[in-house]
């Protein structure tokens, strides 16, 4: 009886840990299908070559076979419970509904469910950005949150108080053009390990144009040219969503952007859909 409550807190254990990995990110519904078909595939070539070589007993290989278990296994299966997780975040739901995977009778209705479902193309709770620095490579982009300002990879404390904003920088920091330019052009104050650089919340601006810097709001909408724009990866492709409530959208718009993709609308957003990766690229290229 231990033996299975053991059991029992490992599974969870294990589950509640590639949850904790797996916070965010959608697996929409073809994907997953395609995706999960592969995994089967694996695991079924897999365990096919492993019942040979026991079968067999091909010299030295079941040990080699064996160790190569230890590796192999665990990456398989975490992609497993990845896209598994990721299809219930499509649906808005927690990934601990994957647990539901485990009861016996309910795993083929929970899967069967996981295939037909379609997910709503609205953004969601789940819903995860692309790299926009990535999709930028050329350009420094500051990435900017409620108490976090991020230049490229470099992370600094920020904080915006009535109409003055703060930024620390560690003194054991390497500098870098965005740093340079905030110890040239602002007053600097030494605190702990920390230099101090206060400023009016209007010269942030000035900053981002004097530097080119590309916008990014809490990892998620990056602004091009006052513009909120959402990226995501969708169906193996890519897809731009622009919320209306955040954005006045015009003709000129439209035609300033000249969006690629397939467009769709619903009451609440705009989408240009099913775009590759390069002409997604030239389309920053062009626009920002």
């Amino acid at each position: 009886m231990i033996q299975y409550f053991i059991g029992i807190l490992i599974i969870l254990a294990i589950y509640g840990i590639v949850i904790s990995r797996v916070d965010s990110g959608r697996c929409f519904r073809y994907e997953y299908i395609i995706k999960t078909i592969i995994i089967s595939g694996i695991y079924i070539l897999w365990f096919g070559i492993g019942i040979f070589i026991i079968h067999f007993r091909v010299f030295l290989i079941p040990q080699f076979f064996f160790m190569l278990n230890i590796l192999v296994l665990p990456i398989i299966v975490f992609h497993d419970l990845k896209y598994t997780i990721q299809r219930f975040y499509d649906l808005n739901l927690s990934g601990w509904y994957i647990l539901l995977k485990l009861i016996p009778i309910l795993y083929i209705f929970v899967t069967l469910y996981l295939f037909i479902k379609k997910g709503n193309r609205q953004l969601n709770d789940y819903d995860k950005a692309i790299n926009y620095k990535k999709l930028f490579k050329n350009r420094h982009c500051i990435n900017i949150s409620e108490k976090t300002l991020v230049f490229d990879e470099e992370e600094y404390p920020y904080e915006c108080y009535m109409d003055r904003i703060t930024i620390k920088v560690s003194k054991y920091k390497k500098d870098n053009v965005f740093t340079e330019y905030l110890f040239t052009n602002y007053q600097v104050k030494e605190t702990g390990i920390y230099k101090e650089i206060e400023f009016p919340k209007e010269e942030l601006n000035i900053i981002i144009s004097a530097l080119n810097l590309v916008v990014i709001s809490n990892s998620f909408y990056v602004k091009i040219k006052d513009y909120e724009v959402f990226i995501r990866k969708e169906d193996f492709r890519y897809t731009i969503v622009l919320e209306k409530d955040e954005n006045k959208l015009t003709k000129e718009l439209y035609d300033t952007f000249d969006f690629p993709g397939t467009y769709y609308e619903d009451e609440q957003y705009i989408y240009y859909n099913k775009i590759y990766k390069g002409d997604l690229q030239l389309w920053a290229k062009n626009v920002a």
